[in-house]
């Protein structure tokens, strides 16, 4: 296996062959989604933001906050960032790893089998809360892909409302496309709501485990010296 496996950033990597870069990008994607390399910045007042090094212009949609402060660090770890960072198509990158996982993912278990570093030490609770981020922004990630597709069509139907007569032949189909958004729109409520509420049972279980095993255990040994008096 190449020794660029999950190191640092090849810095002439613009240089290598396109081919090469590509294989690479791959890498860095596999290296990041699974946590066993890190995109290079730094947390500033509780947030988290890239290097100099590490930033490109895909970057710039992203801006962290006190709802989410990782936000730029989730973005590098995507297959758009990596295509940025090694100069490739991101259509490229996505085709790339599509074929991989489709062989079995070949080169993603290579780069996991290649690392040497040490492990991320996220504890349960650390893992859970990434996990919850995670299905947080899935579901209104679909939330928002349902409005962007639905919102064209109200839109048509909110300027109908200032014609004198809509036409009987374009208005039919135009309701019926209509209410298969909203449907969707409406799907998509129902799960972000129903995650969110089993996200949050899910974190109450967790805090009433975490004080159970935190709670000091001398109730027994109260009770045993009782009995030996």
């Amino acid at each position: 296996m190449q020794d660029m496996i999950v190191t640092a950033l090849q810095p002439r990597a613009a240089e290598r062959p396109k081919p090469e870069r590509l294989r690479l990008a791959v890498e860095e994607f596999y290296a990041r989604s699974t946590r066993r390399r890190h995109p290079e910045g730094e947390w500033q007042n509780g947030l988290w933001y890239p290097a100099a090094s590490e930033r490109r212009s895909c970057c710039d949609g992203f801006q962290p906050s006190l709802a989410n402060r990782q936000a730029l660090d989730s973005h590098c770890r995507t297959q758009a960032h990596v295509a940025s960072l090694y100069d490739v198509p991101v259509g490229e990158v996505k085709a790339a790893v599509r074929e991989d996982r489709k062989k079995g993912s070949p080169i993603g278990q290579q780069v996991t089998s290649s690392f040497v570093g040490p492990r991320p030490r996220d504890t349960g609770a650390e893992a859970f809360r990434d996990m919850r981020r995670r299905s947080r922004l899935e579901a209104l990630g679909k939330l928002h892909a349902a409005l962007a597709d639905g919102l064209p069509v109200l839109k048509r139907l909110h300027a109908l409302g200032g014609a004198e007569e809509p036409e009987e032949e374009a208005l039919a189909p135009l309701l019926e496309t209509a209410a298969a958004s909203a449907d969707r729109v409406v799907a998509s409520l129902h799960v972000a709501r129903h995650l969110e509420g089993r996200l949050a049972c899910a974190s109450a279980l967790l805090e009433t485990l975490q004080a159970a095993l935190e709670a000091p255990k001398t109730k027994g040994r109260r009770v045993h010296s009782t009995v030996d008096g």
